[in-house]
């Protein structure tokens, strides 16, 4: 049988770990760190571009009508929506 100061003192440390995780802010799923609602994430928007010309994108896959060039996919930034914080 174990002492009762061995199993106080394992108690009191259990105790004091449980507690620890307290001390740290729990933040949900889908928020900032103030608790706000997070922006969506826009999806990645893609451009087909000539190598050679780079004026010349299209949606789809194809050539390039100045040059007859393979068009490469180029990932594009998504227009940037401005909020206004109040």
């Amino acid at each position: 049988m174990k002492s009762p100061r061995f199993l106080c003192a394992g108690m009191l440390a259990f105790a004091l770990l449980l507690s620890a995780g307290s001390l740290y802010p729990i933040v949900a799923v889908g928020t900032n760190q103030n608790g706000q609602a997070a922006p969506p994430k826009q999806p990645a928007t893609f451009r087909y571009v000539c190598p050679m010309h780079p004026d010349v994108q299209s949606k789809k896959p194809g050539k390039c009508p100045k040059c007859k060039m393979k068009l490469e996919k180029k990932k594009v930034k998504p227009p940037e929506v401005q909020t206004q914080d109040r």
